[in-house]
């Protein structure tokens, strides 16, 4: 699916651990126009591991996007030749994960480091790539905020757009966004940029465009609420809240071999969906020690 760049994209944001291909499916059911996948190792897809080639299962009708995260460009370029990805519109490359044992590992945040070494990287993600090729970063890392530089990088490594999360690597998610460094970026590059973090009303929506971002991009907002999306597209929501829940499990059933597994991955998701449900310290407490489907299901029949 082609990415229409005169169409403002408002996208659910990568999460480790969150967005699941039964998540990214019910936000674009909810209206998201773009999901992107959890970050992927690209050595782990190069190697064959069956935990992270399952992440790539897709069935969002939206455009989709699987984000990638590696520093060895011989192994991105292995895995973006193979016909690992064919269930995908776009490539994201993760240049903004603050994690210490993402960044410990030169991944991530990390690539912010070296300009010029992440330019040959993406230059050849994009060079051996038949999709379009995006990159997310952050402000900078160590105390210098480069994205300026960083995002021009990217234009002259021919991707296709940038998207910013305007935190530094050492605030991960702590205080709030820099606005003006997006106004900053979009005014110093040719390319669409895209805003990630603190999106939360359709002010901030509309902020965004005024601006002249491309679109923008919700993570936390949109845990266990994927209603966001029909709220900002002023669009009925498709089911309820209790439908959500039960979409989630009954999908995520053809994803875990265990329900020992299924149960214990589960449990946060439910507990966020259940967040603005009466009693609801006392339901995730409950959810806490749950160990079976059916506890769950039991839980999920008594949502509002």
């Amino acid at each position: 699916m082609k990415i229409d760049f005169n169409k403002f994209i408002i996208a659910l944001a990568p999460m480790a651990g969150v967005t699941d291909f039964a998540f990214r499916k019910i936000c674009a059911d909810f209206g998201a126009d773009m999901v992107v996948s959890e970050m992927i190792s690209v050595k782990a897809l190069e190697h064959n591991s069956k935990a992270s080639e399952k992440m790539l299962r897709e069935e969002s009708k939206s455009i989709r996007a699987v984000q990638l995260f590696g520093h060895d460009k011989d192994s991105l370029i292995n895995v973006i030749s193979s016909n690992l990805l064919k269930n995908f519109d776009i490539i994201d490359f993760n240049c903004g994960c603050p994690a210490p044992k993402i960044v410990k590992n030169n991944d991530g945040s990390a690539m912010m480091r070296d300009i010029e070494k992440t330019k040959e990287i993406i230059s050849a993600l994009v060079r051996f790539s038949n999709k379009p090729v995006s990159v997310k970063f952050r402000l900078g890392i160590d105390g210098v905020e480069n994205y300026i530089e960083f995002g021009k990088m990217c234009e002259q490594a021919g991707v296709s757009f940038i998207t910013l999360h305007a935190r530094t690597r050492e605030q991960g998610y702590s205080g709030s966004v820099d606005k003006n460094a997006y106004k900053k970026l979009v005014e110093s590059v040719k390319i669409p940029v895209f805003w990630s973090g603190d999106i939360k009303t359709k002010e901030d929506v509309e902020y965004a465009k005024s601006i002249g971002c491309a679109g923008v991009m919700i993570g936390r907002n949109a845990i266990g609420n994927p209603e966001i999306f029909s709220t900002l597209k002023e669009i009925n929501p498709p089911y309820t809240k209790k439908d959500v829940a039960k979409t989630h499990l009954e999908m995520l059933k053809t994803y875990f071999k265990t329900e020992r597994t299924l149960v214990a991955y589960f449990k946060k998701h439910l507990m966020w969906y259940v967040k603005s449900t009466k009693n609801v310290t006392l339901l995730k407490q409950q959810i806490l020690q749950f160990s079976t489907l059916q506890q769950l299901e039991s839980i999920i029949e008594k949502m509002d």
